[in-house]
């Protein structure tokens, strides 16, 4: 019942078959373009009542999320994007000239650039290391880290083909070598399950807009309790301040909790829409969606494998697979034309993105089965 209330929400955009551009954009549902129609309503016509109204917005999706991630509600800050995340965390944690920070080299760039940031401004080492299989592993760690490692920085999945990120080893091996775990939560978060605190997470950056289905400009920074003390802001305003601020009273007391990041009002609108993704969620049940999410994948896989197309080594095995189902971009050109062979996919927009292949730059491969349910 639950998946086929989910499967009834979002029957604009699956009409026409399958919706497979998650990890680009996810799709919205009725109740997210209503609930932020109506947040820009109230400050059209009651503009007095907006701040309290988003201030019950703010605290209502921060409970929401911490449910969803294992946290708990002011440990989390809303922000514009993960870029921004990556950014407060690169930019507060304690980090000193010759600390290095090791990233794999199939990050996407949000959690590239702020780091080569800190490199020229502060002295830090980036160590961008090869993949291993699809993305970072522990052996990875070993091999490249030293004394001075002071910070890993790595994606839950990455985002080009789709390498699941063993995070509970992963913080388990920073913890034991006095590291921060920094996390981009971006293709997982909402779709596969998440527990800050079971893989000792000290930092994560998400966004709404992918498979939380919510809107754009509307991130998510979760920072661990004990450690926010520690770290001040690189963005500060009247927000992130316990004192109200006024033309001539500034007192510098920063937030005790995770808002600290949040330097001015954050995108009601967008949380507004947020949070309504969140709620319709929660109605049809978090586990629920991850379990369907993982099958339906799980399914397309085999499917795929009945036709002559090669899928990434991480599709191989569920300890590194995730819900996202990519093929080797040299292998793209054939790929495409199996699947229409096969009359399995048909051009449109947006979804396969292959450096180099202008012809199908912005191809979606949209599946028709007659695929009705995964038990």
């Amino acid at each position: 019942m639950g998946i086929e209330l989910f499967r009834e929400a979002f029957q604009q955009t699956t009409s026409r078959g399958v919706f497979f551009d998650n990890a680009s954009m996810g799709p919205v549902a009725p109740c997210v373009t209503e609930a932020m129609n109506a947040c820009m309503k109230l400050r059209q016509t009651m503009p007095m009542k907006y701040y309290r109204f988003a201030e019950e917005v703010f605290s209502s999706c921060k409970s929401l999320l911490a449910e969803l991630m294992g946290a708990s509600p002011e440990e989390i800050a809303f922000t514009e994007s993960v870029t921004y995340g990556i950014n407060s965390a690169a930019g507060s944690l304690p980090l000193q000239a010759g600390d290095n920070i090791i990233l794999c080299n199939r990050e996407f760039s949000s959690n590239v650039y702020p780091w080569m940031q800190l490199e020229r401004v502060k002295g830090i080492e980036v160590r961008i290391v090869p993949h291993q299989g699809g993305g970072l592993t522990t052996e990875l760690l070993e091999r490249y880290a030293d004394e001075r490692t002071r910070a890993v920085s790595v994606s839950s999945v990455e985002f080009g083909d789709g390498f699941k990120t063993d995070l509970e080893a992963v913080g388990a091996w920073c913890r034991a070598h006095q590291a921060y775990l920094v996390v981009d939560c971006a293709q997982s978060l909402g779709v596969m399950p998440m527990d800050v605190k079971k893989y000792q997470i000290d930092v994560m950056a998400g966004l709404s807009s992918k498979w939380l289905l919510g809107p754009f400009a509307t991130g998510i920074l979760y920072v661990r309790k004990d450690l926010i003390p520690e770290l001040i802001p690189p963005f500060v305003g009247a927000d992130s301040m316990k004192t109200f601020v006024d033309s001539t009273n500034y007192p510098f007391d920063l937030k005790e909790d995770a808002s600290r990041f949040e330097g001015s009002l954050p995108n009601a609108p967008g949380i507004a829409g947020l949070r309504a993704s969140l709620l319709l969620m929660k109605q049809i049940g978090f586990d629920e969606i991850h379990k369907a999410a993982w099958n339906v994948s799980g399914y397309l896989i085999e499917e795929l494998r009945k036709l002559p197309v090669e899928l990434v080594p991480c599709t191989e095995r569920d300890s590194t697979r995730s819900t996202i189902v990519s093929f080797p971009p040299s292998k793209i050109e054939e790929t495409y034309a199996t699947l229409r062979q096969n009359n399995k996919g048909r051009s449109g927009s947006g979804c396969v993105r292959a450096k180099g292949l202008s012809e199908i730059a912005d191809a979606c491969l949209e599946i028709y089965s007659k695929y009705e349910a995964v038990e």
